[in-house]
């Protein structure tokens, strides 16, 4: 049966205790898990640590857990779309299995938050795979910067559909993230970012050029300053790179 907010149940008591175990929680961290579902990872959850928040779009589902964990005074349960869930201003541990469709949207809103200690979430295995994409392949791109700037990552395990209800049509897999706590970046970085991976078959010369809407000889001389390659692609430059040349502009 298709659920209203596209969720796929985990189901596999093993995979959630082994996601679990990658969280590392202890009884004073203060975790958030978001999309608890019918509630598999978080019943693991309440028993390691003492303040547990829960987040979930779907008003029954939240409705269910509430009257589930009614007696449990260490858990909080939250009926709101986690996009619009203002994030603790204390540190904080996330441990999710991210709803596929806005999966994405969710890692970046938690990743750059300062006060998140680390984060173990499950989503379709092709995003983890960009998310974790390394220079110069197929999978490096926007998100694998974005991902590198604000934390480290490290694949963990993959899941296969046969571990939900509903099946998914892909593989799942699970990654962690540990917060480098950077400085805020300059504002120009992702935009900037996006748009050369918009046309990354194309030179960072072109790239450049159509960003600023100039000359060629433009931005060829600001790569000159930055000491990169014009007939670079976007996906042959590394993080440092492109805040090299972004504080160019």
């Amino acid at each position: 049966m298709r659920q209203p907010h596209g969720q796929n149940f985990l189901v596999d008591n093993n995979i959630a205790n082994k996601i679990v175990s990658f969280a590392g929680i202890t009884k004073d961290d203060f975790v958030i898990e978001v999309g608890p579902g019918k509630g598999i990872l978080t019943d693991i959850l309440k028993n390691l640590t003492d303040n547990l928040t829960i987040v979930d779009i779907d008003a029954k589902l939240a409705e269910s857990l509430s009257a589930k964990y009614k007696d449990n005074k260490n858990i909080t349960v939250i009926n709101q779309d986690f996009l619009k869930f203002v994030l603790p201003s204390t540190p904080f541990k996330v441990v999710a299995n991210l709803p596929y469709n806005v999966g994405t949207a969710i890692v970046q809103k938690i990743l750059p938050c300062p006060n998140l200690i680390s984060a173990v979430i499950m989503l379709q295995k092709d995003v983890i795979t960009r998310l974790i994409g390394h220079l110069g392949s197929k999978d490096y791109g926007y998100i694998s910067i974005f991902r590198h700037y604000y934390a480290d990552a490290k694949f963990l395990f993959d899941v296969p559909p046969g571990c939900f209800n509903p099946k998914p049509k892909v593989m799942s897999s699970v990654v962690s993230f540990i917060n480098k706590t950077p400085k805020e970046p300059n504002l120009k970085l992702f935009p900037f970012v996006k748009h050369c991976f918009s046309m990354r078959r194309k030179t960072i010369l072109n790239g450049l050029s159509t960003y600023l809407k100039s000359e060629k000889t433009v931005a060829q001389d600001l790569l000159k300053k930055a000491e990169i390659d014009h007939m670079t692609r976007p996906d042959n430059l590394n993080l440092q790179q492109y805040i090299k040349l972004v504080n160019l502009l």
